[in-house]
This record gives structure tokens, C-alpha cells and sequence, in this order.
């Protein structure tokens, strides 16, 4: 039992009081005490100062301590006193008082029932007790101390009694600890005992109290602390000090203590209040802790078979106790001090009774399922159903893991196949929303159920869109054929199915052909797109691979983007806008008041629907040339959703971040994300494709331009049999001409970049500037300029604002320098990142993948010796290395300057130049401003 060394903070007057009332017995002038106050309000810590007080009096002193285990024994708290005034020997004075408690343990009697009388002790004997303890305290003044003695059998009671009436001329003060009882076990005694004595309260520490306990802390306290010890343990003593101690454990250095912190010490001081407390109060305190919230009287009195009376009384006993404040706990930590000093089995008890008391009364279904989840196999035909509308419940709250609780329970308690066939559909859909990965698990205990009939076809249709995403495409194609060759569809199957036969056509067109009768069957009837559905979203695909104009596709898409709804039913819908978004320009950029669904941080989404979203920001973010951005929302996506569980879907992300890597010349870094295991399946969608070319590219700045050609035809090769050569897909043709021309072959890259432009669309500005940029890299120098000319103002005047700029600048000095070998501009990184001009495929992979030698440049202008005249040493090496795509923080980092002299510097450069920025300056010196570039290099990635 917890009980903090001399805790007698505010129990002053309670300790003058005593001090005069011993001070009278020893005069010879005795009284009767009762120390009164809640459990942990420091009655037993009282008492032993009375008992020190008493030894420096010259008293002596003899304890007795009651317990509810000896309350049939008679007389065994007379007989504790009189072992401790030593009474029981044989030498002492007067009747043999051994002899009177043996005789008293001899005589018949029975224990009496809870709260009636028991027979009257014998006078006789009462009477010859009662004079040994008199004649004894004449000898010596005398304290009697008993600790709780409400708890003291009924003889012992009326003992106390008889000689609390004569103790007023005799030294002997007799000091009572109690508990207030409603229903006291001897109410008979119990009252006469406590009429004849003095009461004297312990009431609560005030907060001035509490605040002198803080004191104790040894790191310093913050303002307010006080009021939050105090509001926390209601002023008892034991509490409070208990959590000081605690607090004292974890404090670490000279950081100020803000907040209450509880340990073992007050979950230990909680258990013992409540065991010390009257009998209701602890079964109420558990009820209230299993509850998990506040609790009426009346529920209570059913839940425990109690009296609303014995549980207002208890109620009101956890209230002085300094745990409650009204009907509820005063801080949820309480609740959990409590519950976990309750036995397990009386937890489970408490849950079962709470199910069944909240389903017969009309309790919220996740309410009662939640005590079912703590009751041991509560049986019934309601369990099941309840289950799965607390688990819907649960969903549409966004309270995944809850629902996957409630739907695993429901599934374990379903006696009939099909219901549990039903119930496991129901938990993967819920799991899947906080990893895929755990959901794959069940699938095939799933598609035993379809092949055994178990799932409606409704249901089964349901089943296909988790199958596509974790590539087990043979598993999707079968469930399919065998819903369609059952017998004719009804509507609402063939509705359901549309769905999901659409997304297994545009996930994996190259199985398309394997569900092309059942896709005839569904085109007969007509099936429609329901709005908010699925269905729209593959309609948006449609539109697409019937190459429909731009406008039409993106507005198409967006409409399921609006009307999308993020849960649990909406795999289809965020898998194809997903893919969706790679196809087009606008999608996935949440820093627009275009779509608000698709921000990551929007409402309580689940880890899955908030990672989709994340990888679909990621595709917007690299579209904007912010790659920053993109490695911040794919690696979001990443770090929310485990490789394992994004599927085949995993190379949306991993894509994003390879490109943005190679685009930042983090070669190392783009490694490593190509070196996540991803699924086989997944180079038979669009994913594929899209990782496929970033590998591609990587490979080829790398300067693995074989490896490179590799995946770039590959890229050609599907597109092409999958009938969804779209260069909004992936630009393959402009990576495979660079890689073409790294290889000596500037023919073959005019050919590929010259197809390019003719199948991109005008809109597109990105892609048709890059194309050109490719081209002009491959062409003559008498007509490289033009062309690059035309590549920056598409670049410029497409969304991606921040690479035209660039691209610009990087023009004019590739125009003198890159020679057929040049590629493409680079993409900066938008937050920071260095900005470093080699691109240069570098030869790490074998001697199959040397470089050709390059190409005659071009010549300088006749003017720029004059111009490089008119600069200081200094400026020129700035002016130069500017000019060759330096940043100003690279700059000063090799010419060993601080940046604001390379700012000096240039301000000056542009104004002797006549030049406005680094594309200008470029296009002023020409080739002299890179006169320090390797011959052949490619100037970008």
C-alpha cells in the first residue's frame, strides 16, 4: 500500500486538536476519537503522528487494525489491544483477560446477515474486559489507536462502546479511523460507536496544499501547475502525492514540469483508494472505466444489480474520493489507472453485461460492439449484424481500424458460410484502406468463395478491382468469365461489373482480349456510368483511348474527381484517375482551387486514399517542373503506403521519384528508388510504362545508353501492341532519340523527334519543346538555331513555367556548343537544390555503352573577344561560368567567394553586356562562355 512519510500538509488543526485531547488524557481526563475522511485523505498517516505524539505524552500506545477478512472473528480487534497494552499475559493484573477472549471465542454465535443485528456479548464479559483496559491505564496513560474500524466485528464495536463511556476521568484516549458507510455491516454498533465519540474531518487539500506538494519536484514548476495536480486528484493526499512522485521519476534536467505525468506510484495509489473505499464504489468505478464514458445511475443499477440508492452512494464515495467530478472520471488517464487495477475477468464480465444491456436498450451499434470486442463469445443472432453496422458506421467516420475490428469479429462469430463470405469481403475493402498489403491476405480465401457460390455476383464483381491492383490478373480474368458464363446478368450484376471490367481493360490492355465477350455483352445492353462512380472514371479512359480532344478528356476526368467519393468503395475511381492523370496535363495538382478533393491533407482520409492522393499531387508537381515537390508528395505517398502495398500502382510514385532524381543529377538517390522490388504484373499496365521510361532516362544519364535503349523501345513495343501509343503517355520517342544520338546515330534521333511532333498534340507545349530540343541537337548548326529558339518559346509558354525559364537560358549556350550530342533542357529543383549544368550520360556501364565522338561546334561571334575585353578578370570567370548554367552559390563555391561578391559581380557583367539575365548573356558571348566544356558532352539529362 502506497502511503507517502509524513504527508500532513493543511492537518494543522486537526494535529492542535489531538495535541490538546492527549494532552488532557494524560491529565486523566480521556475522550473518544473518530478520524473521518474519504480513502486517501491521510487518516492512517494521522495516526501514526498520534501515536508519536503519545510516546513523547509517556504514554504508551496499543494498535489495532480492522479488516473486512476478520469480521467474524470475535473480538479480534479487543484482542489485537490487548496484546498490544499487554494485557494478555498471565502475570497481569485483574481477570485474566486471555481467559475472558477464550471464552469469548467458545461462545456460540453466529455471523449476522448484512446490515442486521447480532447478538448482544455477554455483560459479564464486556464489563470484565472494559475494567482491565481502566485499571490498566491507571498504571500508564494509555492511547488506543484503531485504524478503520468500521471494518472491526460486532463484539469488538460494543466493546469500544462501553469503554468509550467511561474513559471521561480515566488517562486513556482512544483515537478511531473510518470510512462513511451507507450500509454498514453492524449498524447497530456501528452507530452506537461513533455517538458517544468526536468527530474530526480530513477534508480535501485545497489547491495552496497541493501547490506545497509540487514543492517536492525537483526541476523547476511552471505556472498554473498547481491547478492542475488539483484539478487532476481532487485534493486527496494520497493521490496527489503519489503523482509527485511519479513526476519526480521522470523529470529530467532543468526543464520545467508543465503537466501531470502519471506511473506506477498513482496507478498503485488509485487501486489502493478504491479497495479502501465503501463496498460500491469499486465495482462502480470499474463499471464506469469498462464504460468508457459517463453512466446514469439507473444503468448502472442494472448493470451491477445494485440499488439506485447503493449506487448514488458509491457514486458519491468516488467523488470524495478525488476520482470523479459529476459521473465521469476526472481525467481519461483516471479511467485507465482504474481499468487497469480491475481483474480481467471482471472486465469481460462488465463488457458482456454492457452488449447486452446496450442492444436490449437501443445503444448505438458501434457502442455495443465495442463491448462485444471485450466480452468473451457473447452468444446471440444480433452479434453478427451489429458487428457489421458498427463496422459501416465506423467507415463512413473514417475510423478504419475500428471497422477492420468490428468486420474481423463479425466474420469469426458468423456460423453460416455465406454471411462470413460476406464479412471477409467486407474486411478487405476496410483493410485496404490502411494497407493493401494486409487485405492480399485474404483474397484467397475470397476467391474460394466465388468458385463455392458464397458471394452474390454483385459481390464478386467487388472482387476484381483488389485482385487487378495486386497484378493477379489470371484470378481478376476468371472471377470475370465466371460471372458471365453462370447464366444471363441481371441488371444490377451487370451494372456492378461494369466497373470493374472497364478498369481490367485499361489497367492491363494487353489481357483485354481475354473478358473481350463479356465487355460485348455489357456494350449491348448499354450499360451506363452511375454518377460518383467508377464507371465515369473509365468512361474519362474511354474518351482517351478513342483519342477525343483534350478539353473533353479533362473535363471528363474532372467530373470524377468532384464527384469521387475517398472511402473505402472507391478503389476503381482513384486507381483510374489515377492512371488518368498521367494522361493528362492538370490532374494531381493540389495547390489549385480546381480540385479540392485531390489535397492530400483534406478531411480524415485513411493512409491509402491519403497516399493515392499523394502520388497524384507528385504527377502535378513534376508536370509543373517543381521537383521538389515531387519528391515530397511521392515520398508522402511512399512513407503512408509500404512498396508492398501499393501493387502494380507502386510505379506511379517510384516513377515520379526516379525522374525528379535524374532531373536533380541525384544519381545515386535515383539508384536506390529503382531498386525497390516491384511486381512483375505491373509491367503489363501503364505504371509499367511510366517506370519504364524514368528507368529509361536514368539509364541513360548515367550513361548506360544501351540499358537505356532497352527500356525505351520496350516502352515503344507496348504501346504499340496495347493500341495506347499516346505521347501524353510517356514520351518515349524524344528519351529513345537522345539515346539514339548518344550513340553516334543523328539520323535515327531526327527521325524519332520529327514522329513525335507530328503525333503531339499543339496544346502541349512541354513535350512538343522538348521534341524540338531533341531535334535541334540533332540537326545541322546552320539550322540548330531556329530551332532551339522555337523549343524555348514552347517551353516558356507551356505551364511548366520555372523549366522554359531555364530551358531559355540553357538555349543559347547549347546553341554553340552541344553539337549533335546535346538533348534536352534539364529541370531545375523549384526548393534549393544544387543546380548543376552536367547532364552528361557518364560510361559506368560496360565498354558497350562508349560515347561517339562528338560532332564540330559551332564558332564564336566576332564580337565576343571585344566583349570579354571590357570585363575584369574576375567578371569574366564569373560572366563565363554563369553562362554555363552555374548557380550563383556553385559559382562562388569554386572561384572561393562569398556569394554576394559572384552577385557583385554579375550586376556589373549585365551592365556592361547590355543583358538582363543568364539566356541573354549567353546569347552575347557564345561559345566563349563555354569554352571549358569537354567536346561531345550531352548538355542535359
Amino acid at each position: 500500500m502506497h502511503r507517502p512519510a509524513g504527508d500532513l500538509i493543511e492537518r494543522e488543526d486537526q494535529l492542535r486538536t489531538l495535541r490538546g485531547l492527549l494532552s488532557g488524557a494524560v491529565a486523566g481526563s480521556g475522550r473518544t476519537v473518530v478520524l473521518g475522511g474519504a480513502s486517501g485523505n491521510g487518516k492512517s498517516v494521522l495516526l501514526d503522528r498520534v501515536r508519536q505524539l503519545a510516546g513523547e505524552a509517556g504514554a504508551d500506545v496499543a494498535t489495532a487494525i480492522a479488516a473486512r477478512a476478520e469480521q467474524s472473528l470475535p473480538l479480534g480487534v479487543v484482542g489485537q489491544l490487548a496484546e498490544a497494552a499487554g494485557l494478555g499475559r498471565s502475570d497481569a493484573p485483574g481477570p485474566s483477560v486471555g481467559g475472558l477472549l477464550d471464552a469469548a471465542m467458545s461462545t456460540e454465535w453466529e455471523p449476522s446477515a448484512h446490515g442486521a443485528s447480532c447478538p448482544q456479548a455477554p455483560a459479564r464479559m464486556l464489563h470484565g474486559l472494559c475494567m482491565a483496559f481502566l485499571r490498566r491505564a491507571e498504571q500508564r496513560p494509555i492511547v488506543l489507536c484503531v485504524d478503520d474500524v468500521h471494518h472491526a466485528d460486532a463484539y469488538s464495536m460494543q466493546f469500544l462502546s462501553y469503554l468509550s463511556r467511561r474513559v471521561r476521568t480515566t488517562p486513556l484516549l482512544m483515537v478511531l479511523t473510518e470510512l462513511p458507510q451507507l450500509s454498514p455491516v453492524h449498524p447497530a454498533q456501528y452507530v452506537e460507536l461513533l455517538h458517544g465519540s468526536m468527530p474530526i474531518a480530513l477534508p480535501p487539500l485545497t489547491r495552496a496544499g497541493v501547490a506545497r506538494l509540487a514543492q517536492r519536484l525537483p526541476a523547476t514548476v511552471e505556472p498554473g501547475l498547481d491547478g492542475h495536480l488539483h484539478a487532476f486528484t481532487g485534493g486527496n493526499p494520497r493521490l496527489a502525492a503519489a503523482l509527485v512522485e511519479d513526476m519526480t521519476r521522470r523529470a529530467e534536467g532543468p526543464y520545467p514540469v508543465a503537466r501531470p505525468a502519471i506511473g506506477e506510484a498513482f496507478i498503485e495509489a488509485v487501486r489502493a483508494c478504491l479497495f479502501r473505499s465503501p463496498p460500491p464504489a469499486r465495482p462502480i468505478a470499474h463499471a464506469l472505466a469498462v464504460t468508457g464514458g459517463p453512466a446514469d445511475a439507473p444503468v448502472l443499477a442494472r448493470l451491477l444489480d445494485l440499488s439506485e440508492e447503493m449506487v448514488n452512494w458509491g457514486l458519491l464515495a468516488l467523488r470524495r474520493v478525488g476520482l470523479l467530478t459529476g459521473d465521469t472520471f476526472r481525467d481519461p488517464r483516471i479511467r485507465m489507472s482504474v481499468l487497469a487495477g480491475a481483474p480481467a475477468q471482471e472486465r469481460v464480465e462488465l463488457h458482456r453485461r454492457l452488449a447486452v444491456l446496450g442492444h436490449a436498450t437501443g445503444e448505438s451499434p458501434v457502442v455495443v460492439a465495442r463491448h462485444l470486442l471485450g466480452a468473451d463469445g457473447v452468444e446471440g443472432a444480433w452479434v453478427a449484424p451489429t458487428l457489421r453496422d458498427a463496422a459501416s458506421q465506423a467507415l463512413a467516420e473514417g475510423r478504419v481500424k475500428e471497422a477492420v475490428s468490428f468486420l474481423d469479429s463479425a466474420g469469426a462469430s458468423e456460423p453460416d458460410a455465406r454471411r462470413r463470405a460476406e464479412a471477409t469481403l467486407a474486411l478487405t475493402r476496410a483493410e485496404w484502406q490502411f494497407n493493401p498489403a494486409d487485405a492480399a491476405r485474404r483474397l484467397p480465401e475470397l476467391l474460394a468463395a466465388v468458385r463455392h457460390g458464397q458471394l452474390v455476383r454483385r459481390q464478386a464483381a467487388a472482387l476484381v478491382p483488389y485482385l487487378l491492383w495486386h497484378g493477379l490478373i489470371d484470378d481478376a480474368v476468371a472471377v470475370v468469365n465466371a460471372l458471365t458464363s453462370a447464366g444471363p446478368l441481371d441488371d444490377e450484376s451487370a451494372a456492378a461489373l461494369g466497373a470493374p471490367l472497364l478498369l481490367l481493360t485499361y489497367l492491363f490492355p494487353g489481357h483485354a482480349q481475354r473478358v473481350d465477350r463479356p465487355r460485348r455483352e455489357l456494350a449491348a445492353r448499354g450499360i451506363l456510368p452511375a454518377s460518383g462512380g467508377p464507371l465515369p472514371a473509365a468512361a474519362a479512359l474511354t474518351a482517351l483511348a478513342a483519342r477525343s480532344t483534350h478539353a473533353e478528356v479533362v473535363a471528363a476526368t474532372e467530373q470524377v474527381v468532384r464527384n469521387t467519393r475517398l472511402d473505402h468503395e472507391a478503389l476503381g475511381p482513384i486507381s483510374v484517375v489515377m492512371l488518368a492523370s498521367v494522361l493528362t496535363d492538370r490532374l494531381g495538382d493540389p495547390g489549385t482551387n480546381d480540385y479540392p478533393p485531390l489535397h492530400p491533407g483534406t478531411g480524415r482520409r485513411p493512409p491509402t486514399a491519403q497516399a493515392l492522393l499523394s502520388a497524384m499531387a507528385a504527377e502535378g508537381a513534376l508536370r509543373r517542373g517543381d521537383l521538389a515537390a515531387t519528391v515530397g508528395h511521392a515520398g508522402r505517398g511512399l512513407d503512408l503506403l509500404p512498396a508492398a502495398g501499393w501493387g502494380i500502382a507502386v510505379g506511379g510514385p517510384l516513377s515520379n521519384l526516379v525522374l525528379a532524381a535524374t532531373a536533380g543529377e541525384r544519381d545515386d538517390e535515383a539508384t536506390a528508388h529503382l531498386a525497390v522490388a516491384v511486381p512483375a504484373a505491373m509491367f503489363d499496365t501503364p505504371f509499367g510504362l511510366k517506370y519504364l521510361h524514368a528507368r529509361g532516362r536514368h539509364h541513360l544519364r548515367t550513361g548506360c545508353v544501351r540499358a537505356a535503349l532497352v527500356d525505351l523501345q520496350a516502352c515503344g513495343r507496348l504501346t504499340a501492341a496495347w493500341d495506347i501509343d499516346q505521347p501524353e503517355l510517356v514520351p518515349w520517342r524524344t528519351e529513345l532519340a537522345r539515346a539514339q544520338l548518344a550513340l553516334g546515330r543523328p539520323e535515327r534521333c531526327r527521325e524519332l523527334a520529327l514522329e513525335q511532333l507530328d503525333r503531339l498534340p499543339e496544346h502541349n507545349a512541354r513535350e512538343r519543346g522538348a521534341a524540338l530540343w531533341a531535334l535541334a541537337t540533332a540537326s545541322e548548326p546552320a539550322d540548330r538555331l531556329p530551332l532551339l529558339r522555337q523549343a524555348v518559346a514552347l517551353l516558356r509558354s507551356g505551364a511548366d513555367v520555372s523549366t522554359g525559364g531555364h530551358a531559355a537560358a540553357t538555349a543559347a549556350g547549347s546553341h554553340g556548343v552541344g553539337g549533335p550530342h546535346a538533348a534536352r533542357p534539364r529541370w531545375p529543383e523549384s526548393a534549393g537544390a544544387p543546380d548543376r549544368r552536367d547532364a552528361t550520360p557518364r560510361p559506368r556501364c560496360g565498354p558497350a555503352d562508349e560515347q561517339p565522338p562528338a560532332a564540330d561546334a559551332a564558332e564564336p561571334g566576332p564580337d565576343v573577344a571585344t566583349m570579354l575585353e571590357g570585363l575584369t578578370e574576375a567578371e569574366r570567370r564569373v560572366a563565363t561560368l554563369a553562362a554555363d548554367g552555374h548557380t550563383n552559390r556553385a559559382i562562388a563555391a569554386r572561384l572561393f567567394v562569398t556569394v554576394s561578391t559572384v552577385e557583385q559581380h554579375l550586376t556589373r557583367v549585365y551592365r556592361k553586356l547590355r543583358v538582363n539575365s543568364r539566356g541573354d548573356l549567353l546569347l552575347r558571348l557564345g561559345r566563349e562562355a563555354t569554352r571549358g566544356r569537354k567536346r561531345g558532352q550531352v548538355s542535359a539529362a
